[in-house]
């Protein structure tokens, strides 16, 4: 990704995303993008970008029917990669657009499991250390962090073990445990 992309990135977060909340959220996808793409290859730029962004408009727009749909509007004007651009806007399917790309899915389960590996660390009181296997054990239990969709975790399996999955995101988000207050 270029340098003038990742300047108009950064500017786009501090000016759309305003909750402390949903900066960390954010943030938390975004690490997750990141080391996924390392271990899948990717641009991991573009890929942590992606994570960083695709809540612009969460902040503006409650209503999930609309979610994405400016924050695609902008990107778009922005001149980000149309790749990019479709996998923020499908990260939410409730806005009508079906993930379709490896991307896509990745995006969605990034940022489906970022809040459940939070609120099993606050439980826990560490992320680091977390094992996969108690992960995947508590996301079976369906009134722990039960507005998270697991649906959109488990649909990784299309394309790597979601043991694998949790494993990096938990490592990921291991590089940031004290950023996120533990």
């Amino acid at each position: 990704m270029d340098e003038k992309l990742k300047e108009k990135a950064e500017k786009l977060f501090s000016e759309y995303v305003k909750s402390e909340t949903l900066k960390m959220h954010c943030k938390e996808v975004a690490i997750i993008m990141k080391h996924l793409a390392k271990y899948l290859q990717k641009d991991e730029e573009l890929w942590y970008y992606a994570g960083l962004l695709h809540d612009l408009d969460y902040d503006e727009i409650k209503d999930l029917e609309k979610h994405g749909l400016k924050t695609g509007e902008i990107l778009k004007e922005e001149g980000f990669p149309e790749e990019f651009v479709h996998a923020v806007l499908r990260h939410n399917e409730a806005n009508g657009n079906k993930r379709q790309e490896e991307f896509d899915f990745y995006l969605s389960a990034a940022d489906n499991v970022a809040g459940f590996i939070y609120a099993y660390g606050l439980m826990r009181k560490a992320i680091s250390g977390m094992e996969p296997n108690k992960l995947l054990k508590k996301l079976k239990d369906k009134s722990f962090a039960a507005n998270v969709r697991r649906d959109e975790i488990y649909d990784i399996e299309k394309f790597m073990p979601i043991e694998q999955f949790l494993k990096i995101a938990i490592e990921a988000m291991s590089t940031i445990e004290k950023e996120l207050g533990f």
